[in-house]
């Protein structure tokens, strides 16, 4: 199903993309939020920070039960109390009289037993359908209605759509300059008609037509010609990868065995194989990467403190959860699922 310009969403609650013109040319229909990205100060990103102080980034589902917000993370089949500091959360279901709805946030690092502490609020709005929506490739979007336009920065350049004339335009990517509370691209084209482009993404809230509020407002100026519209971050994929995935796996003669894999932000992964007889866990370390969309290589090269080498592709299903492609000599022909849990280990044993 094709859709027009994320600033809408596929129905007023599906997903939470501006959408697009319903054309052949629209590949990547969706708008984009900056979340994670310190636009004031000379405060590092979050990505440069040591594991033990970077905020953990999550996305999800948000209800509210009586007085207790609830969120439910994108994939995990439970929810836990959260405690939001900015007090934005409870003043959109105020608004909206909405019974749930798909939020982008962070907070700091998870501690057993209670709410989670948010204190930055990226998104808000979709529903559990929103999940599915990633942006991959896409470091930010921008997008606006009125008219349809849209911009993607990528890693190889800033591909702007201008519904207007149906066409697509792709800019050599350049370091943005810093603008205020936010930050300005500007490129070039020069051929048989030159272009001009300046993008400017701004920490201002700003709500599309169908209710959903970004924390960032753009504003794209290509040829004179000047287009508003909203912001976000993409490559949500990427972002949330890293975590904890787990999986129970029947065995014969009553003998279940449980599976935890865990893939850090710093590219190390750990898997423990329990089989629940009183013998100690199989522990396997090594490393793992990103390969293409939705596939990850795990490169085990430690068990039980003595060298190993075993590779295992895994391919990430619609659900959210991992599953090893091809035939393996650990798990055989019938191969293994991994659900996701929760965060990976550095946001679960931090206490601040």
């Amino acid at each position: 199903m094709n859709y027009w310009l994320i600033i809408s969403i596929q129905s007023v609650s599906s997903n939470t993309h501006m959408t697009f013109f319903k054309n052949s040319y629209l590949k990547y229909p969706f708008i984009v939020v900056i979340s994670g990205l310190v636009l004031a100060g000379c405060k590092p990103k979050p990505a440069d920070l040591p594991d033990e102080e970077r905020p953990l980034f999550r996305r999800g589902i948000v209800s509210l039960m009586g007085d207790e917000l609830k969120f439910q993370a994108c994939y995990v089949n439970k929810d836990e109390l959260i405690s939001d500091h900015t007090g934005k959360l409870k003043k959109r279901f105020a608004r909206t009289a909405a019974p749930v709805f798909y939020a982008e946030l962070t907070g700091d690092h998870m501690v057993p037993g209670e709410p989670w502490q948010v204190h930055q609020v990226h998104l808000m709005g979709g529903n559990q359908s929103t999940c599915g929506y990633e942006l991959s490739d896409n470091e930010y979007r921008a997008a606006g209605n009125d008219p349809l336009w849209i911009a993607d920065i990528r890693e190889d350049g800033l591909y702007v759509q201008d519904y207007g004339k149906l066409s697509q335009l792709i800019f050599p990517r350049k370091q943005p300059m810093r603008s205020g509370s936010g930050f300005e691209w500007h490129g070039q084209l020069e051929g048989t008609e030159s272009f001009s482009v300046t993008l400017t993404l701004e920490k201002r809230w700003c709500r599309d037509q169908f209710d959903i509020d970004y924390e960032y407002s753009s504003r794209m100026i290509l040829n004179g010609k000047v287009f508003t519209g909203c912001a976000r971050q993409g490559n949500l994929e990427k972002r949330t990868l890293p975590g904890l995935y787990t999986s129970l796996l029947a065995g014969a003669n009553g003998l279940d065995r449980f599976v935890s894999l865990d893939l850090a932000s710093d590219k190390t992964a750990i898997l423990t194989q329990d089989y629940r007889n009183s013998q100690p866990l199989i522990l396997q370390k090594g490393t793992w990467k990103h390969l293409s969309k939705g596939k990850i290589l795990v490169h085990l090269t430690e068990i039980d403190g003595r060298e190993d080498n075993e590779l295992l592709i895994f391919q990430r299903d619609k659900r959210g959860g991992l599953v090893v492609k091809g035939y393996s000599s650990t798990y055989g022909s019938k191969g293994l699922r991994l659900e996701r849990a929760g965060p990976e280990r550095v946001h679960r044993r931090f206490n601040r």
